[in-house]
């Protein structure tokens, strides 16, 4: 078998050394090749600033509090353009639309048959996507959070007051209560503690 003409570098970031396995596995023998492996978030980030990728393959539940959401929003802050396809486990509700909303190009559940992944490459590649059909779609109302509402549940996670989330905002405490019961419907939450939960599992902090 002659190797490809073309070469595609793709960056791994999982922490599962089982996975990682299964995704060089996948990748023999195609146009893509490994160009490296990082286990957290912050291993990622410092990947990407020394070495040059054409795709990024990440898990969404990273070891480091982070989620693979998340780590996509920090490369589009600093000018990261790459395409992301997001890897997960299992199926998760509401995954697809996360995913869309940070700019992520394609989902892919890690149980599935290898070739999966390879299409799932090979679509972002040719600038289509591909969200794996087996995550289901969020409920009715499950609205994404506002960027006002996002601004205050971040701040929130982070452990401030309303008082603290004000200041920062540079709003009114009433303001900051108010963003903070749209979220807690939107989130389907009724105290902070589960709002924050709902909104890193979302992606959304």
């Amino acid at each position: 078998m002659s190797e490809p003409e073309q070469e595609i570098s793709v960056l791994v970031v999982d922490d599962d050394a089982i996975v990682r396995d299964w995704v060089r596995q996948a990748l023999t023998g195609t146009e893509f090749r490994i160009a490296g492996e990082a286990g957290t978030s912050a291993e990622a980030l410092e990947l990407l600033r020394r070495r040059r990728a054409d795709v990024l393959l990440t898990d969404h539940w990273l070891p480091d509090d982070q989620l693979g959401t998340e780590l996509v929003r920090v490369f589009r802050r600093e000018g990261v353009k790459l395409p992301v396809v997001l890897m997960t486990a299992h199926p998760e509700r509401g995954l697809n639309e996360s995913a869309r909303e940070v700019g992520i190009q394609a989902s892919i559940v890690k149980s599935s048959d290898p070739s999966g992944l390879v299409s799932a490459l090979r679509s972002v590649i040719e600038g289509r996507g591909f969200f794996d059909p087996q995550h289901p779609k969020r409920k009715e109302g499950e609205a994404p959070l506002a960027p006002r509402e996002r601004d205050v549940i971040k701040l929130v996670a982070e452990g401030m007051t309303n008082r603290q989330v004000a200041a920062s905002l540079g709003i009114g405490e009433e303001t900051v209560k108010t963003l903070l019961e749209r979220a807690y419907t939107k989130l389907g939450a009724n105290r902070r503690a589960d709002a924050v939960l709902e909104a890193r599992r979302r992606g959304f902090v």
